[in-house]
């Protein structure tokens, strides 16, 4: 029977380690200079799927290329002039280094950055060997790139288009779940709503796990375009689903609200939505060829007369009822899109906004530029080390001051970075060493050695995400030890070498880290909570202010899955009652902002901003004017004002109905009003 290994992890560790050897063979067989070099190149680009492995093989070689090319060219250019040369370093990592954080091929201008470096190196070491590394360094790159990509589909694949099923199915049994959540405090008050905001958040990590690997898509066999756009809208919907729901666990119904929901028998709507989310896990594929049939959008339509026969038993004013009623509409809408991507002609969906990414966004960040410049500065020093002591491994220092600048963007990842990759070189070099000890290390030994242990490595990088670059380190370590020129390893300069080029970027990196704009985690977290309060600012007044087909709204998405990766890392470290109260007060703050956004999102979907102008010009209330003192008080900070708005807000809901204009306006025009003024006291009191 042919050996098929079950797990996702298991089958991708022994594809890598199956490539790796392949590679080094085959450099061994050509007689290359540096064989390690094919092995380093199939356990870098290594991933659990088959797309991935070709984008970010594709990446490699074109960034190493075009590296090749600029590094020999840029060597002619400062062979003569040593000031030109720090110079030219500086530029080519502080360009990359910018441009691995701007563009979606950042991988590839890293690459070549790096290339370019181990080209104009030669300059230091042996000038006359600048072309031959020139040729060479790509060709044995090269080899690596080609046996991955043969690899990645020809042994133990893993394609993204099977997992996606897999991945679409877990987040449906995740809102299915939600939902059940839902209807139990619904109808039991004493559940815990806690688990619900728990839950969504899990959804919403799920859901971009899965947006992340859409890029990869493309490089599937048989997938097509339209299949990814049309994956990519789903996803989209899916995320719209769980952003709205955030809105509906922030508000805390009364006991008095869920007595009403409760007679107004929920029961048959929350059965439809599970049996259209279930309908939905089902049939999905990325083809989205079977017809789905719906339920929610009649059992919705009964509920609404039931709420129109029952209106005079419900209080206009009664919040969640109504915030329920409008998610439920929503979520109606967004189950009939999903639908439709299932259809030949699926619906078009109008933006009602342009988005400012987080592209754009950074084309003129000053933290990004600041930290282009540092990298470059640590490159600097690490050239710096290696010219002044003539310590061997230079050209792993200013690899390692690289990798550790662009993955540690704070001396607190900087920390974890540096200790990561001190384990997994420690570890791979270890196990390479005892062997060199234990073994006469023949050909064959070294097959064995390289196969069992890529693959344990691989198999911890894939299952412990959380600890990858070890594994990742661990694997680079061990195949430089014993993958050298001509066979098995004679000498134990290049182990010895990378561990001594990964002090002195460590060293460089952390020197740099703490004198030039020292970014301490703290330092970090702080600027970021201060970008999401004035993009939400920017967000708020284009949500309130502006003409609906003249907004533009920042995506900020990244930003905060970032500042909240921040927070959970500091809640698990040991912290003195000083670093805690910070903590705590910085959570809050970022828990404040995530209301704003929760709320700003349910203007933008639900609320009718023209016709709650008019409404509230029947109650003689200057919205406008109420509007333009939240956003100024928002743009300033001033909590103060925030309170006075809120209860300016909170005073109108108490007496609207008091007022002559209650008897003969619209129900519908006074609860979309009265949604409006809620979400607006909301926002002012989260102003701090």
């Amino acid at each position: 029977m042919f050996f098929w290994p079950q797990s996702v992890e298991n089958r991708a560790a022994l594809r890598t380690a199956i490539a790796a050897l392949v590679a080094i063979l085959i450099s061994f067989k050509f007689h290359l200079e540096t064989p390690y070099w094919s092995g380093m190149t199939v356990v870098i680009v290594s991933n659990l799927y088959t797309g991935s492995i070709i984008d970010k093989a594709t990446m490699r070689i074109l960034g190493t290329i075009a590296g090749a090319f600029l590094g020999y060219f840029i060597a002619g250019l400062v062979v003569n002039s040593f000031l030109l040369y720090l110079v030219c370093c500086f530029l080519v990592i502080a360009v990359s280094v910018y441009f691995f954080n701007y563009s979606k091929h950042g991988y590839a201008y890293l690459l070549g950055a790096l290339c370019i470096f181990i080209v104009i190196s030669q300059l230091a070491l042996n000038p006359q060997n600048a072309f031959f590394v020139a040729i060479w360094r790509p060709v044995e790159i090269g080899i690596g790139v080609f046996v991955a990509a043969v690899n990645a589909y020809a042994v133990f694949p893993n394609h993204i288009k099977d997992n996606m099923v897999v991945q679409v199915h877990d987040i449906f049994d995740e809102f299915l779940a939600e939902f059940k959540v839902l209807h139990q405090l619904l109808i039991h008050p004493d559940v815990n709503s806690s688990e619900l905001a728990e839950r969504n958040l899990k959804i919403k990590k799920k859901i971009r796990t899965a947006i992340e690997l859409i890029g990869a898509l493309n490089q599937e066999i048989g997938v097509k375009k339209e299949h990814v756009d049309r994956f990519r809208a789903y996803m989209d919907t899916l995320y719209a689903i769980s952003r709205q729901f955030q809105y509906l666990i922030i508000l805390q119904p009364q006991v008095t609200e869920l007595n009403s929901l409760k007679k107004l028998d929920i029961d048959p709507l929350f059965t439809a939505i599970e049996h259209d989310l279930l309908e939905f896990q089902t049939k999905f594929d990325l083809r989205q060829t079977e017809v789905i049939v719906l339920q929610t959008s009649d059992v919705l339509a009964d509920f609404e007369q039931r709420v129109n026969r029952k209106k005079n038993n419900l209080s206009v004013k009664s919040e969640f009822i109504y915030s329920f009623i409008n998610y439920v509409k929503q979520l109606n809408q967004n189950f009939i899109l999903i639908k439709s991507l299932s259809s030949p002609e699926p619906v078009a969906i109008t933006p009602k906004y342009k988005v400012i990414s987080k592209q754009q966004r950074l084309r003129s960040d000053y933290d990004l530029i600041k930290h282009c410049i540092k990298a470059g500065l640590s490159v600097l020093l690490a050239l710096g080390f290696w010219f002044v002591s003539n310590w061997p491994g230079g050209l792993n220092g200013i690899i390692s001051s690289l990798v550790i600048s662009i993955k540690g963007k704070n001396l607190f990842d900087m920390k974890h970075v540096s200790i990561h990759r001190f384990m997994g070189c420690f570890l791979g070099g270890g196990v390479g060493l005892i062997s060199l000890a234990v073994f006469e290390m023949n050909l064959y030994e070294l097959i064995i050695i390289l196969l069992f242990f890529v693959w344990a490595f691989s198999y911890f990088m894939f299952k412990m995400t959380e600890y990858s670059y070890i594994g990742l380190q661990a694997n680079i370590a061990l195949i430089i030890t014993l993958a050298q020129q001509g066979g098995p390893p004679i000498g134990l300069d290049p182990p010895l070498q990378r561990l001594a080029g990964i002090i002195i970027g460590i060293t460089a990196t952390i020197i740099v880290a703490n004198v030039v704009w020292r970014s301490d985690v703290w330092t970090i977290l702080k600027r970021y909570i201060d970008k999401l309060y004035r993009f939400i600012a920017f967000n708020l007044e284009q949500v309130i202010l502006v003409a609906e087909d003249q907004r533009s709204l920042h995506d900020l998405a990244n930003l905060f899955w970032l500042s909240r990766g921040l927070i959970t890392s500091l809640g698990n470290e040991q912290l003195s009652l000083k670093k805690q109260n910070l903590l705590s007060a910085l959570t809050q703050r970022f828990e404040s902002l995530v209301i704003v956004q929760a709320t700003i999102s349910h203007i933008l979907v639900t609320i009718d901003l023209k016709k709650a102008h008019e409404t509230a010009l029947l109650f003689q209330f200057d919205l406008l004017s109420h509007e333009k003192k939240l956003i100024e008080s928002f743009n300033l900070q001033n909590s103060t004002a925030g309170l006075n708005l809120s209860q300016t807000f909170g005073d109108f809901v108490t007496n609207i109905d008091h007022h002559a204009a209650f008897a003969s306006a619209n129900d519908e025009s006074i609860r979309n009003l009265l949604a409006y003024v809620n979400a607006l006291k909301l926002i002012s009191l989260q102003i701090n």
